[in-house]
């Protein structure tokens, strides 16, 4: 009899596993794998497709060479409405999507442009689902280059000094290159500028002012001119001795120092023949002034003269300083009337 090995004598007693068996087994790494398999599922179904809307995303017009936009408009907005899976758009910005850039086709006429996709850097897996408004309208026409003249038509406003009048206007530079469209271009004879103010004015002076462009697409080499406005004096002088300060809403005693001042008026000399001495008085309102009893020297502003025929004017600058008094005065005396020295007359 052949004796059998220890060895296959124990291989062939071992019990074969059964299922139970392997299922006990490695207990704690099955665990392990079925929770990261459960967190996996929940981050799998989470991360489900969604979409987003942006507002007034930036459209950049690259208009074609030598053509111009009649609207003048080389960018406007578009609303879009983006999709994908929420981790890629969770935290999604307007900057993300950055701006729309679009090269119409050089020619003339209205050109309508559908948006596409394409025309939007997205970042990998963000779909746009939607543009509003699908289509883009622009109207080019070819740009056109012109020099027209600058006037000074409907730009002076207010009124000389009396005496004087507008002498000749100069404007540098005269004349102006302008661009735009062609329509516009070509039916634009003359620019404007914006209004020059002659209220008070009695001497030249320059002045620098904008130039108009109040159609739509046009442009300019020189946006501003300086304008040389000359006065023409043709102003005579008046004087008329001790005429009378009358003060309004003062009931007081009351004293001025000088009680009269002698006017310098100016204007031509057939408006100065209209003046009436007679009439002539400086007006004081003393409404502001508190009824206790105080003194101050009055401001020439306060001191006014009506009844001055049209192109005649007062030389405030030739007032004296004006001593008002109120309260505690006693023996106030009337001015005199004024005295008429027409006959003194000097020309500036």
């Amino acid at each position: 009899m052949t004796d059998t090995p220890s060895h296959e004598i124990a291989a062939s007693t071992r019990r074969k596993p059964t299922i139970v068996d392997r299922l006990k087994a490695n207990i704690p790494q099955k665990l392990i794998a079925f929770v990261c398999a459960f967190l996996l599922a929940i981050v799998v179904t989470s991360d489900r497709n969604m979409t987003m809307n942006f507002a007034q995303i930036p459209v950049m017009l690259n208009i074609p060479e030598g053509y111009v936009s009649v609207d003048d408009e080389s960018t406007t907005t578009v609303d879009i409405t983006i999709s994908g899976r929420t981790s890629t758009l969770r935290g999604m910005t307007r900057d993300d999507l950055g701006m729309m850039t679009i090269t119409p086709p050089a020619r003339s006429g209205n050109i309508q442009i559908t948006l596409q996709p394409s025309m939007l850097s997205l970042p990998a897996g963000v779909d746009i689902d939607k543009f509003q408004p699908e289509f883009l309208d622009v109207n080019l026409e070819p740009l056109e280059t012109r020099t027209v003249a600058i006037t000074t038509d409907h730009a002076f406003t207010g009124e000389l000094l009396p005496g004087y009048r507008l002498g000749e206007v100069k404007i540098d530079p005269a004349e102006v290159k302008i661009m735009g469209p062609k329509s516009v271009v070509s039916t634009t004879g003359q620019l404007y500028i914006e209004p020059i103010d002659l209220t008070g004015k009695a001497s030249t002076f320059v002045i620098n002012r904008w130039v108009i462009l109040n159609r739509n697409g046009l442009k300019t080499d020189s946006e501003s001119v300086k304008v040389t406005v000359n006065i023409v004096s043709e102003s005579k002088q008046h004087l008329i001795l001790g005429v009378p300060i009358v003060p309004i809403n003062l009931s007081q005693a009351h004293a001025f120092k000088p009680a009269t001042i002698d006017l310098t008026l100016i204007g031509d000399e057939a408006s100065l023949a209209k003046v009436d001495n007679s009439n002539l008085f400086i007006l004081f309102d003393a409404a502001q002034d508190a009824k206790s009893p105080h003194a101050r020297i009055l401001d020439r502003n306060e001191l006014t003269v009506p009844n001055l025929p049209d192109g005649v004017a007062v030389d405030y600058s030739k007032f004296p300083s004006v001593l008002f008094t109120m309260g505690g005065v006693k023996d106030v005396q009337t001015p005199k009337p004024a005295i008429d020295t027409a006959n003194n007359k000097n020309e500036e």
